[in-house]
């Protein structure tokens, strides 16, 4: 066996450092792409949407919000209609803020007791038709 002279060590280890250089360089690169293309504001956009469809407790609190919000309005256009008296506009507005903040605290109860209503409704047309 040959002994290794310390410039030949120093050779191979300036090698061995060089190889990797190039691969962590590599790494880096592949890195900021991947950074580069996160950041793009197309991207970000898609992201957020994509979580936004697959959150049910997003989509359940949107579709209580948006429930509280229509409820609220068509209850305050039914009582207002197009009454021109200020008092009655206000009242409109304090029974669609309540309709709203009730249908948006409770839709669950409320969607169970519609379902219950359809399917008793659906049971009884059912039996008339079968009957």
């Amino acid at each position: 066996m040959q002994k290794l002279t310390a410039a030949e060590t120093l050779k191979s280890s300036i090698l061995v450092l060089q190889q990797r250089q190039v691969a962590e360089g590599k790494l880096l690169m592949d890195q900021f792409s991947d950074t580069f293309e996160s950041i793009k504001p197309v991207n970000i956009l898609r992201k957020v949407i994509n979580d936004m469809t697959h959150t049910s407790d997003l989509k359940d609190d949107v579709l209580q919000t948006v429930a509280g919000l229509v409820s609220g309005y068509l209850s305050r256009k039914l009582l207002v209609r197009s009454s021109k008296n200020p008092i009655l506009r206000l009242a409109g507005l304090f029974v669609q803020y309540g309709v709203t903040t009730l249908v948006a605290k409770n839709s669950s109860a409320i969607k169970s007791v519609g379902l219950h209503l359809l399917n008793k409704f659906t049971g009884d047309l059912r039996h008339d038709l079968n009957g």
